[in-house]
């Protein structure tokens, strides 16, 4: 098991206070989400378009992201899976399809940084996601986000697995989201094997969704 390193203090008093005004269900945290990111400001950054921005080039590479996992060129279809669209990687502008990728279970979270209740769970994904190295995948989509407020957050929380940048919504659909935060739970052939809708609220919850969709014990 690989030790978690320690968040960084201010982080995780943001993350408490947060954490207490979080939605209760996640129903209501997917309405509370889709009216508060018509409030933000909108990103000048298209999918595509993030090698070409110098300056958020500089930030991906302070963050530092862990880079997206390799996909296959020609997999089997997964029946369901994860969405076919190319997306770029948010920390290295690289592009992958969620769709292609094999070999190790995965666990994909769809957040947002105008969102409270996956600011709150970030901390939590990240230990998991260090603990479990070698063993799952951890990847985000970034949803209707704007990608230098996203890394920073990334930044102030010290997260180092990888996510993908959709920002207009293309998951939506595909993967019936109603508002952020989701989990899903991904096989290693790529097949969503169950999901998780609103914050998941501790690591007795994370542990048991793990061994229920994955077989895999943290």
């Amino acid at each position: 098991m690989k030790p978690a390193r320690t968040l960084n203090v201010s982080a995780v008093l943001i993350c408490a206070a947060i954490l207490l005004s979080a939605c209760a269900s996640s129903e209501t945290a997917g309405e509370l989400i889709r009216q508060s990111s018509a409030d933000q400001d909108s990103s000048e950054v298209t999918q595509g378009e993030i090698e070409r921005d110098s300056e958020l080039l500089a930030l991906m590479q302070e963050v530092n992201l862990n880079p997206c996992p390799t996909q296959e060129s020609n997999p089997d279809t997964a029946n369901p899976g994860l969405p076919e669209q190319v997306f770029d990687c948010l920390g290295d502008s690289s592009q992958i399809s969620l769709a292609k990728l094999r070999g190790m279970p995965m666990v994909i979270n769809v957040w947002a940084s105008w969102c409270p209740p996956c600011i709150a769970e970030l901390p939590l994904l990240e230990i998991m996601s260090q603990e479990l190295t070698g063993q799952v995948d951890f990847i985000g989509i970034n949803l209707e986000d704007n990608p230098t407020k996203a890394l920073q957050l990334m930044q102030d929380f010290d997260i180092k697995y990888p996510s993908v940048f959709d920002p207009v919504g293309d998951t939506r659909a595909p993967l019936t989201i109603l508002g952020p935060p989701v989990t899903y739970f991904v096989t290693s052939n790529g097949i969503i094997a169950g999901r998780w809708d609103g914050a998941i609220p501790d690591r007795e919850t994370f542990d048991t969704l793990l061994k229920q969709f994955l077989g895999v014990t943290s």
